[in-house]
């Protein structure tokens, strides 16, 4: 059944054409992953099929009932509400019923028994509470606090008002009430930006068990893998549909245009024959022949020759270092990064930085350290392309911890060694951030010591591309000008060089503030290429690119020779490239986060992580130990990990035991709460009734402790 029909959907901005005689079909049950190059138009198609943007020409049909859901890239307003009740919202029918409920509970209550009026109540609440709980009802709290805790909201942000949230906890809590009103069709645009990896996993889970149709905008490969059964590209203003997921696309798609390219050099060839015989003959014997062949060949031209297959612009990433780092890059030795709150020898006291990377307004980077992603500015200066000094391995003296300061992270003993890739994962506030700013000595340590190994150069690649941090470009500057504070080059090779990221002719004095997410990424890239660093530290690197870009990306970090650490929340690159894996988990209750380290890819860890969840990972064998003893280490970690996980399964056997009795004592009370309704037996009914609130909150805490066993 059709839910959706767009016929000959155009958009355009003025001079420029965006949609053009775009007609797609949404069925039930697609679950489609649209996907395209930055700018192709598809939050313009998304917005049209929601009927946001009523700008467009031609015709768009909605099956009758048919209810569609719109998840918008931007924020929504931050209204008096709070994440737990603007979820609550969506259930006030519902709830209204058992307020109406409640009513005449109290209005039984009155009426005594035997009366006239006792008769008709009893049989109007038992027909309400019977609908109440067909349409779940008793479990809506159940309901808000799955979806919370899937998106990995905060449970201390459930009732903060949502003006105190940050713009993509906001966009989690429009998601978050999208999926309970279960809209017939579900139109996503970037759902997965500000989710981490458990977040995503758990939305992925939800969506490919959605009862409805749904149309997704994702730059993230895994997540289109494992939701989308089919895949509309969005290409040249049009839109070409394809079977299967992301992967299958990208097979599907190169033999397409495989095709394409050869019949089209079969059709020029044809054409180059017919207008070279024309030539020949028109004027000699065969003349009528020639006049027929040309005939032919225009009707041809004007009817049936096939367009020439597009030509994509991709970016090209030289990627290489200019030096050879020592073996040691990075060591960690009892370090705990936070914040450090003590009075300088002048009086006032230090505070925690902000976002532009200063404390109190002045900035905390030493430039000496870091080859940065914008270039070293010292004195006004631009001086990253004469070489900074670059201390070897310095190391601070050690400190005990103040009760002053403020623990983000403890950090295990790390070792990185040249050639290595490491990922850095985890949750959004867990840390991660600091860890980065404290390696690139933006923080000092709270408490032990990072140290850089011999002829280490750090290029480092922020999240946020300008602002007043060091290593971050200004809005102000030109893309050129961007490219040379790296290095002063000749203008014609910097354009040239800018021409690989696809910036040509006047583009290259475009600002960067009036630059896209992805041309921002772009620019980011090339200053990050011409630095020649031999340790790349990537902060979501993928974050904008479109999907090919990411590849060409992924590609080139492949074949980089020095040492990488990605910080990102993208699976398909942790999993082509992660040699190690770096997890770092939030810390409960004011304590600060710990980072578990894998040596191994990110399947091993999965598979690990399956094994045994959030259990014990298998320990690292130190260095020296015998063939032996390293045997023996892994067989009781082996151990460990199946006592671990039979307790779990005992616990969660068990708690199943609980719920099933309690779900029969609740089945039993319903019985005699219908038996009592019927026999008008009030105070039986009342006494009934506490006794199902009562079991039914039971059952509720317990399902949640189920819930977190079975994770």
């Amino acid at each position: 059944m059709s839910l959706l029909v767009a016929n000959k959907i155009s958009k355009n901005y003025g001079d420029l054409d965006v949609l053009e005689n775009v007609s797609v079909r949404i069925e039930s049950g697609d679950r489609i992953g649209l996907v395209g190059s930055n700018g192709a138009g598809k939050t313009s198609l998304l917005r049209a099929l929601a009927r946001i943007d009523t700008g467009f020409t031609g015709d768009l049909f909605v099956a009758r009932e048919t209810r569609v859901g719109f998840l918008a890239q931007d924020p929504p307003p931050a209204g008096g509400r709070t994440p737990y009740t603007e979820l609550k919202a969506v259930f006030a029918a519902l709830l209204a019923q058992g307020e109406q409920m409640r009513r005449l509970e109290a209005r039984m209550n009155e009426v005594g028994q035997g009366e006239a009026e006792l008769g008709p109540l009893l049989a109007s609440y038992g027909k309400q509470q019977e609908a109440f709980e067909r349409a779940g009802g008793y479990l809506v709290d159940q309901r808000i606090h799955f979806v919370l805790t899937g998106l990995g909201l905060d449970r201390a942000l459930w009732h903060a008002p949502l003006s105190h949230l940050s713009g993509g906890q906001r966009t989690r809590v429009s998601l978050g009430r999208l999926l309970l009103e279960e809209p017939d069709v579900l139109l996503l645009d970037e759902p997965t930006n500000h989710l981490d990896v458990r977040s995503m996993g758990w939305l992925e889970g939800v969506l490919t068990g959605w009862k409805g149709a749904l149309v997704v905008v994702s730059h993230d490969r895994y997540f289109l893998d494992a939701v989308a059964t089919r895949i509309w590209d969005l290409s040249s203003r049009r839109v070409e549909s394809y079977r299967g997921n992301y992967s299958h696309y990208r097979q599907q798609r190169e033999e397409r245009y495989a095709l394409w390219r050869k019949e089209y050099e079969r059709q020029q060839k044809y054409i180059r024959d017919t207008q070279e015989f024309v030539r020949r003959y028109k004027a000699g014997q065969r003349t009528k022949e020639a006049q027929g062949r040309e005939t032919r060949l225009n009707r041809f031209m004007e009817q049936e020759a096939l367009p020439p297959p597009p030509a994509e612009q991709r970016i090209r990433l030289p990627l290489r270092s200019n030096s050879r780092s020592g073996d040691l890059v990075l060591r960690t030795r009892k370090l705990v990064a936070g914040y450090r709150i003590e009075p300088p020898a002048g009086g006032a006291a230090r505070g925690k930085s902000d976002e532009s990377g200063s404390v109190d307004g002045r900035p905390t980077v030493n430039p000496g350290r870091l080859l940065a992603n914008a270039g070293g500015v010292e004195d006004g200066t631009a001086s990253v392309g004469r070489g900074l000094p670059k201390p070897q391995g310095r190391l601070r003296p050690m400190r005990t911890l103040a009760s002053s300061d403020t623990p983000v992270l403890e950090v295990p003993d790390l070792d990185l060694n040249r050639g290595q890739v490491v990922a850095l994962i985890g949750p959004n506030g867990a840390g991660k951030t600091t860890f980065v700013r404290t390696i690139l000595e933006e923080l000092e340590p709270l408490t032990g010591r990072v140290e850089l190994g011999a002829s280490v150069e750090v290029g480092y690649l922020a999240q946020r591309h300008t602002g007043a941090r060091f290593g971050l470009m200004q809005s102000s500057q030109t893309v050129l000008d961007a490219l040379l504070e790296i290095k002063r080059l000749p203008t014609v090779r910097a354009r040239t060089f800018l021409g690989q990221f696809l910036f040509s002719g006047d583009d290259v004095f475009q600002t960067i503030e009036s630059l896209s997410g992805g041309e921002r990424s772009r620019v980011a890239l090339a200053r990050l290429i011409l630095q020649g660093a031999n340790f790349l530290l990537l902060d979501e690197p993928t974050n904008h690119l479109d999907l090919d870009s990411q590849l060409i990306l992924q590609d080139a970090l492949r074949q980089f020779s020095g040492t990488i650490m990605l910080v990102t929340h993208d699976r398909a690159l942790v999993d082509a490239l992660a040699t190690q894996i770096w997890h770092v988990e939030r810390g409960e209750s004011g304590q600060p986060g710990r980072m578990e380290l894998f040596k191994g890819t990110w399947r091993q860890w999965q598979q690990e992580r399956s094994v045994a969840e959030k259990g014990a990972v298998a320990n690292p064998v130190e260095t020296g130990q015998s063939e032996a003893q390293a045997e023996r280490e892994r067989q009781r970690s082996d151990r460990r990990r199946r006592q671990q996980a039979e307790r779990r399964e005992q616990a969660a056997a068990e708690a199943e035991q609980r719920i099933e009795r309690l779900e029969s004592r609740l089945e039993t009370v319903e019985r005699a709460m219908a038996e009592a309704s019927l026999a008008q037996e009030l105070e039986r009914l009342h006494t009934l009734q506490e006794s199902h609130r009562s079991l039914t909150t039971q059952l509720e805490t317990l399902m949640e402790e189920w819930a977190a066993m079975a994770v």
